[in-house]
């Protein structure tokens, strides 16, 4: 049988995850970095299981293009046996909007500056951290490139990570009414334990707006019946 192939996506992403800061010791120069406490929250904070790896928030001293941060992380990743992925993106969080890097594939904290310094040498500069934040829900934008195989129906799975899939929406929504939308869909007992996060992708000059679903090995049926129960709500 004859593989799908793996089409290449820019990518706009919005999740929501509660944050706290990371102690100075761990910053570079006691810059404001902020941990993502609970990766996938709607995933991990109704299923039994373990947290996944660190995901670091490094706030900005100013705005970078996509171009100036890709370029940055590559020239850290030159120097690294282990690659992070970095991505450029904004924070929102208790009113305020800040231009934020996010770091993840970092397998311990003590390794958050080195990575930051790296990034410095690139000539992204980081702002200074003024207070802690213990806990607190952001709404998280990332810019990323995405690695898709269609499985059809308006549905792509990850090509890289098992953990993600993805589904079109037939239509645009604000945040709110997202988060209300993914609320009322798991109630459906049949489609237990999953994240969701809204996407965007360009494809033949066409937005498409979808639904990235986070969960564990899954699979084009798990992800079908998910996204039937959202356009049944839509309905």
């Amino acid at each position: 049988m004859k593989k799908n192939p793996v089409i290449e996506r820019y990518c706009e992403l919005v999740k929501e995850e509660p944050l706290s800061t990371l102690e100075p010791e761990l910053t570079d120069d006691n810059s404001c970095v902020l941990e993502s406490t609970s990766p996938f929250f709607g995933y991990y904070h109704d299923a039994p299981m373990a947290n996944p790896d660190p995901y670091i928030y490094c706030v900005l001293a100013d705005h970078y293009s996509y171009g100036e941060v890709i370029r940055a992380a590559k020239r850290v990743n030159e120097n690294r046996q282990d690659p992070v992925d970095i991505a450029a993106g904004r924070l929102f969080i208790q009113e305020k909007k800040c231009p934020v890097i996010r770091i993840k594939d970092i397998r311990h904290f003590n390794q958050v500056k080195i990575v930051q310094q790296g990034l410095r040498n690139a000539g992204i500069l980081f702002k200074k951290k003024q207070r802690n934040i213990k806990e607190i829900m952001g709404v998280i934008h990332l810019c990323k490139i995405l690695y898709l195989v269609p499985a059809g129906d308006g549905m792509y799975m990850d090509a890289i990570d098992d953990t993600k899939a993805y589904f079109s929406l037939p239509v645009r929504l604000q945040w709110s009414d997202f988060k209300l939308l993914t609320e009322e869909a798991k109630y459906d007992t049949r489609i237990l334990y999953f994240d969701a996060a809204q996407a965007m992708i360009t494809d033949n000059h066409q937005i498409i707006d979808l639904v990235r679903v986070y969960k564990e090995h899954i699979s084009v049926d798990q992800l079908r019946a998910v996204k039937n129960r959202y356009h049944e709500l839509i309905k």
